[in-house]
């Protein structure tokens, strides 16, 4: 075999080669990233760190969480001029800093925040951000509600093998409330809630109990029959939802899926079962009527514990939904599956 031969064999091989060994290498090529992001939330503040598939969006696997209570929607409703007051900003922020250590523990490459509707709401919410950023390093997107009933959408869509068509999500947080689905052209509907945890415990409190909110912080104890009209003012304003939603909702194939803090943390373990019948919901709050806090003993959830259980069920029962699946989600998982945030 002469040179010439001997080189055009040696190319013939390194061709075949090449064909067979660069398609091999794309499909091995690792499309997972750890990252971490944070829900800034009107009652907490959550961090999930987790291993994304950034082909997929699909969540492969949770490394860290943790929720730290920071009640800025009640400190602002307590404002006489709408806005975060120095102590709620110190806590805030000291939360945000301890959450920041922890992913760095994980060498994440930046770590994303999304604030809601209490900072939708506060006059100075814009310059506590800036501040967030000037002492933590964490830049924080304040997203509007449609934002954040998607994010709620994709975060669940994230950790379940569900149909997207046949879902809802649910999400109440403590100012605001979302059920969000997909249109028959794959748009999503954002349905916005007529009220949340914190408005709706003080209208038990205001329009139930007859009790000024700047002088009583807990609406318990909650008679029986108090209860019964908490459940009719939370029904009334579930029925102002619009026709489509109550269309997705009665379809027979429509999952429920409830997401976020409320949910996972005072509905689940009060019927001890993450699929939440309505029947089941009300016999066990209606369990808790005449309980003070000191009775509940929820340390500063206790105000709530009550109040947020009624309040789904008045949900359930005028929408008509007879059982929700709890997702331990929050808006943390949507912002890890968000491609535009990680671009």
């Amino acid at each position: 075999m002469n040179k010439r031969t001997f080189l055009i064999l040696i190319i013939i091989v390194f061709i075949i080669l090449m064909t067979f060994w660069i398609p091999m290498q794309q499909g091995t090529q690792d499309t997972t990233e750890i990252r971490a992001a944070m829900d800034i939330g009107s009652g907490a503040t959550n961090l999930k760190i987790a291993k994304v598939d950034t082909k997929t969006n699909k969540i492969i696997s949770t490394l860290y969480e943790e929720s730290i209570k920071v009640p800025y929607q009640k400190e602002l409703e307590l404002s006489s001029n709408n806005t975060f007051n120095k102590d709620i900003k110190a806590q805030g922020i000291e939360g945000i800093r301890k959450l920041k250590l922890a992913s760095d523990n994980y060498h994440v490459k930046k770590v994303v925040a999304v604030a809601t509707a209490a900072f939708r709401q506060a006059a100075n919410a814009k310059e506590f951000s800036g501040e967030i950023e000037k002492q933590t390093g964490v830049h924080v997107r304040i997203i509007n509600q449609d934002e954040e009933g998607i994010l709620a959408f994709r975060g669940a869509l994230a950790v379940t093998s569900y149909t997207p068509d046949d879902v809802v999500v649910w999400d109440i947080g403590g100012g605001s409330m979302q059920l969000t689905t997909l249109t028959s052209d794959g748009t999503y509907h954002v349905e916005k809630g007529k009220t949340a945890s914190i408005p709706f415990k003080n209208t038990i409190i205001e329009e139930v109990e007859q009790k000024d909110i700047k002088q009583v912080q807990s609406p318990n104890p909650i008679s029986t029959a108090d209860m019964q009209m908490s459940i009719q003012y939370a029904a009334q304003a579930a029925d102002e939802a619009s026709q489509f939603i109550k269309s997705k909702l009665s379809a027979p194939k429509t999952v429920v899926l409830a997401v976020g803090n409320l949910f996972n943390y005072g509905i689940e373990p009060l019927v001890n079962n993450s699929n939440v019948k309505e029947d089941q919901l009300q016999t066990a709050v209606l369990k808790l009527a005449g309980k003070t806090d000191a009775d509940i003993n929820q340390g500063s959830l206790s105000e709530v514990a009550v109040s947020n259980p009624l309040l789904v069920v008045g949900y359930m029962q005028a929408l008509n939904i007879s059982q929700v699946n709890v997702v331990n989600v929050n808006n943390a998982d949507g912002a890890l599956t968000n491609p535009p945030y990680w671009q």
